[in-house]
């Protein structure tokens, strides 16, 4: 077994850049896309599906992302099982990056093509399909790429080494996206209406997303750089042993918690910036810039503190600053102090906490992935991810339709936006859930187990 370093071990951690940029077209633009605020649809916008609630509570939107998300749910730990088991020639989990890449990219894109150009259910079931296949095809790469973390890092250093690595150039697509993606939207909008601006910007950035994605397909070679072996643990039987894993749950409720506020902040980001700050999608690409700017600041900062003090500290500080600073967005024009100023430095200093979502989570999941492999002799790392994936998603959705259930209740609009402001602060209390889960973490056990 070869140790996994130089241009190789670069463009694996590239590779995050590509599966990061086709994500972020859709975390980012599709709310706004599909719900724009009634002053973008004045000057051109389309409403695409209905902004009513059924049964006091359901939104279109919501109920599409809540399908999304248990389709995708669903098949997490199935694709986990498949990747874990495979006897593939080309490796249990390059196979799997070689199918998914393209296919994600060209369903983001079809999410910004819908069929009927004014506010319509048949849009609904049409999003309810293309998100179906969205997050499956989601999942059939970034489970297995993630999966390579363990077997690829031969040594804790290495792991740490490489997720912050992959934090970088997560940042990179993200900020590609989000800060150049209203920049683009401006530029073509001299010229096209803003649907179609829309639809160029997607085309253009989930592309080239797909091809940076398909570099870690290129440079992994398993046979050469993990001794892992395929599992022989059925789906259910597999699927049971890690949920039974007390630290494991622990962990899990924290990081959706976490997930859960930054899904809310990501996907209002725009509706902050024209509501309560005031600005354009030029200006919500300069707030994402800052954000973007003071997390890759933060990322040393955090590998100092989970070294000193412990990943389990780090992830309780994340959390509580996330929740702190969210609320303060959300206040932004309700203080003396102007409300740009107010929210662009509220935002400047979320760049620790989302530091933090992108590096310890994945170095905490690995320790858990070597711990069950010294208990059980057996590399199930696909299986961790998945089941991990499994409840983020079912989260991710439980949190878009929370979003949408605000916007149709208490407003999105400049004129009125009450739900634009609770959107951050709803998030903000399933955050110090996950803290108190935090708390409870057995990391000095974990890590006493791990030295022996």
């Amino acid at each position: 077994m070869e140790d996994f370093k130089g241009i190789r071990r670069f463009l694996y951690n590239f590779s995050t850049t590509g599966w990061n940029m086709i994500d972020s077209i859709l975390m980012t633009f599709y709310v706004a896309f599909l719900l724009p605020p009634k002053e973008q649809i004045a000057e051109g916008m389309i409403q695409f599906i209905p902004n009513k609630r059924y049964l006091g509570i359901i939104t279109v939107l919501g109920a599409i992302m809540i399908f999304g998300r248990i389709v995708d749910a669903v098949t997490d730990p199935i694709v986990a099982s498949l990747s874990d088991r495979s006897k593939s020639p080309l490796g249990r989990r390059r196979t799997f990056l070689l199918i998914g890449a393209l296919p994600l990219a060209v369903s983001v894109i079809l999410i910004f093509f819908l069929p009927v150009p004014s506010t319509s259910i048949a849009n609904g079931f049409y999003l309810a399909l293309i998100f179906g296949l969205y997050f499956f095809f989601f999942t059939i790469y970034v489970g297995p790429y993630l999966s390579l973390i363990p077997e690829l890092g031969h040594t804790n250093k290495a792991r740490i080494d490489m997720t912050t690595a992959q934090a970088y150039f997560s940042l990179i697509g993200a900020g590609m996206v989000m800060i150049g993606g209203p920049l683009l939207l401006g530029h073509f909008m001299k010229t096209d209406s803003p649907v179609i601006s829309y639809r160029k910007m997607a085309v253009i950035f989930a592309l080239t997303g797909a091809v940076i994605a398909y570099f870690a397909v290129i440079v992994v070679d398993e046979k050469r750089f993990s001794d892992a072996k395929p599992s022989k643990t059925p789906l259910l039987e597999s699927f049971k042993k890690t949920i039974s894993s007390r630290p494991f749950v622990i962990y899990l409720i924290s990081n959706i918690a976490l997930w859960f506020l930054f899904n809310i902040v990501r996907s209002s980001a725009i509706h902050i910036g024209m509501t309560l700050l005031g600005g354009d999608e030029a200006f919500a690409g300069s707030m994402f810039s800052i954000l973007i700017v003071s997390a890759a600041i933060c990322f040393p900062i955090v590998g100092m503190i989970a070294r000193k003090y412990g990943k389990k500290l780090t992830m309780i500080l994340g959390l509580f600053s996330f929740a702190f600073f969210s609320v303060a967005v959300s206040l932004s024009g309700l203080t003396f102090v102007n409300a740009r100023v107010w929210g662009l430095t509220s935002i400047a200093l979320m760049g620790f906490p989302v530091a933090v979502l992108m590096v310890i989570p994945n170095v905490l999941l690995s320790d858990l992935c070597d711990l069950d492999y010294r208990i059980t002799g057996e590399r199930r790392e696909a299986m961790y991810f998945g089941v991990q994936g499994f409840f983020m998603k079912l989260n991710l959705g439980i949190s878009t339709a929370t979003l949408a259930f605000l916007y149709s209740a208490f407003g999105k609009d400049v004129s009125n936006p009450l739900g634009v402001r609770l959107a951050p602060i709803a998030g903000s209390v399933i955050a110090i859930i996950g803290i108190a889960a935090m708390l409870k973490y057995p990391e000095k056990e974990i890590a006493a187990k791990l030295k022996d």
